[in-house]
């Protein structure tokens, strides 16, 4: 008759690998429960970056649409549909620039000083600003304030030398110069921009301005 092993050497190692098992299911289980806790924040991930390329290509897509109308626009109600369609998109933050230039150039000053005023106060940082400082400038000459354009004129030159639109300002300033009656000061500032810019596109018009100021001066010579 076989006997079987009993000694307690025996016992104690069953008794280790029985409580073994229960450990090793509970190791699995931890495993498992990492591993889903992971999947499920890699899912969330997924969908977090899914939708971030969704969106970005629905700007993208905004930003051509926009684009592409901004260079069709013909007047201030294509711009204004722009602004009202895709807002924040940078086609309308140009719109406004293009809404006040339509505005002046009918005539309306006023509201094209507002819509200059408008880019101004959202966009200051915008490489476009100088030219919608310059703008109202243009308004306030438009509106017969001659001195005060004049001023800003000349402050603006001061603040940006470089402006690819500076040339434009110096020759306001020669403007309201000799809508003052400060003849010799509009010659010598038209003078001066023309040695400064000798191929200047615009020196047909500089030289046409200069033998209006002659004739004034002359006038007053006779006057007196």
């Amino acid at each position: 008759m076989d006997i079987q092993d009993t000694t307690p050497e025996t016992q104690d190692t069953d008794a280790q690998a029985e409580a073994a098992i229960p450990e090793s299911e509970q190791a699995k289980q931890i495993a498992w429960d990492q591993w889903k806790n992971w999947l499920g924040s890699t899912a969330v991930v997924v969908v977090v970056l899914v939708g971030l390329m969704l969106y970005r290509s629905h700007k993208a897509n905004e930003e051509a649409i926009s684009n592409r109308m901004l260079g069709e626009a013909r007047n201030v109600q294509a711009l204004t549909a722009i602004r009202a369609q895709y807002p924040g998109t940078p086609a309308a933050t140009l719109a406004l620039l293009q809404i006040a230039k339509a505005q002046y150039d009918s005539g309306d000053y006023l509201a094209a000083m507002t819509s200059y005023s408008g880019f101004l106060s959202d966009n200051s940082k915008h490489p476009m600003a100088p030219v919608a400082e310059l703008g109202k400038i243009h308004c306030t000459e438009a509106m017969g304030q001659a001195a005060e354009a004049m001023a800003a004129y000349k402050a603006f030159g001061e603040k940006y030398p470089d402006s690819f639109v500076a040339p434009l300002a110096a020759l306001g300033r020669a403007r309201c110069l000799a809508q003052l009656g400060r003849l010799d000061e509009a010659r010598a500032a038209y003078e001066d921009f023309l040695a400064a810019h000798p191929k200047t596109p615009w020196k047909g018009e500089i030289e046409d301005a200069l033998k209006t100021i002659e004739r004034a001066a002359h006038k007053s010579v006779v006057a007196l």
